[in-house]
């Protein structure tokens, strides 16, 4: 038996012999091109008791259900993303950002993944979806000037400069490809100039991190603890400690398969016995790095209050019981982070700045720049956001301990 509702896509019951329900999510309902093989997934008691407590305004099992199908059903379309667009062009800047992502030889195929789905696609989502009907050989210079101050309304200013930036990658490539109209209006946008957004100068305190570790234990999500005090000890970037769904590749076989993507990241097994995490070589860690757990505090005080998984994957969802997709995780941590009262304005990627912030005061540049893994120390003074009484604090008291 089934029941139709937009709120909750996918989701199918059958009743069991004792007059309850079985919930299942079904990929098939949930999206008509999903493939055959993926099998429905079973809604269990334990996930709608989680999901209620990770979500306080969710008062009925029904509405965890409902809030569950949709999270799996957006995943599901993340994953099915641009199979079988269209890549006829119809003079439109929309038609032309799906070239731009589809056409075999635009430099957007030679992207690493995580640089497309961080950067390049929620810029091109927003170009599609606001003026993607727009015919580009009509625009005009005002046109752009437009575009830019409404992409960033509301402080949204570095959200403007991405889209213009990738606007102006989607009218270059559609020149190459001789596409009516783009390269005049590549040249309109070469002798335009627009505001560039100040650096952010935002970052984590170590209280900020052990709120945020103390609220998740709190909440039964040891996976954000976890990661929260891995980030905070180690300067790691979130992506190395939860992973990545990629794309899959001819060949593959094994590990965790999801649609069309397998996940790659951290296993228990990169934890020797003495406590050393090792964090292998990937396509965004050009070099081994290893941390003793054992001197990470925050690490230690976290796993003192959490069961480790026994193998796999370091990192996983308490909701979907597999490795977080990156934006889930986001969500799933500003939760978190507001209920441990940290600002609005404090992400979870400005760990990393507080994370090399403090060990530059702690210690110097040099040896903020080893922990960090960054090959020049230039890379690591953009992290490194102490204002000058941090810093001329520090100065004194090396000073006064010389003069000792």
């Amino acid at each position: 038996m089934t029941e139709q509702r937009k709120d909750r896509p996918g989701y199918k019951y059958r009743p069991r012999a004792d007059g309850s329900r079985a919930h299942y999510w079904v990929p098939q309902r949930a999206c008509k091109t999903a493939p055959s093989a993926l099998e429905p997934r079973p809604i269990t008691d334990d996930l709608i008791a989680d999901m209620m407590a990770e979500h306080p305004d969710l008062t009925t099992a029904d509405d965890a259900i409902a809030k569950l199908c949709r999270r799996w059903t957006d995943e599901l379309l993340a994953d099915l993303d641009d199979r079988g667009s269209k890549t006829d062009y119809d003079g439109t800047v929309g038609s032309a950002v799906m070239i731009y992502r589809t056409h075999l030889q635009s430099p957007y195929k030679a992207l690493k993944h995580a640089t497309r789905i961080r950067d390049y696609d929620p810029s091109l989502k927003l170009i599609r979806d606001t003026v993607g009907k727009r015919r580009i050989a009509n625009l005009v210079g005002s046109d752009f000037r437009r575009w830019f101050e409404q992409w960033g309304t509301k402080g949204r200013a570095r959200r403007a400069h991405g889209a213009i930036r990738k606007l102006r990658s989607v009218l270059s490539f559609g020149t190459t490809e001789r596409l009516a109209g783009c390269a005049q209006a590549r040249e309109i946008l070469s002798l335009m100039e627009f505001a560039t957004p100040e650096p952010r100068r935002v970052k984590m305190e170590y209280r900020h991190a052990l709120a945020i570790c103390a609220m998740a234990i709190r909440r039964n999500r040891p996976s954000i603890a976890l990661t929260q005090a891995l980030q905070w000890d180690t300067a790691l970037r979130r992506i190395h400690i939860i992973g990545e769904w990629l794309p899959l590749e001819a060949g593959d076989a094994g590990g965790i398969v999801r649609g069309n993507t397998k996940w790659r990241g951290l296993t228990v097994a990169d934890i020797s016995a003495d406590q050393v995490l090792t964090v292998p070589i990937t396509a965004r860690n050009k070099a081994a790095t290893e941390h003793d757990l054992g001197k990470c505090p925050l690490v230690q005080m976290v796993l003192k209050r959490i069961t480790m998984p026994a193998f796999g994957p370091l990192i996983v969802s308490e909701t979907t019981g597999l490795p977080y997709r990156e934006n889930y995780y986001a969500t799933d941590w500003r939760e978190i982070a507001t209920a441990a009262r940290v600002p609005e304005n404090i992400w979870s990627m400005d760990t990393r700045a507080g994370a090399i912030s403090e060990a530059e005061i702690a210690t110097d540049l040099e040896s903020a720049r080893k922990m960090a893994g960054h090959t020049t120390s230039k890379t690591t003074q953009g992290y490194v956001r102490n204002g000058d009484l941090d810093n001329n604090r520090k100065v004194a008291d090396a000073r006064a301990k010389l003069r000792q």
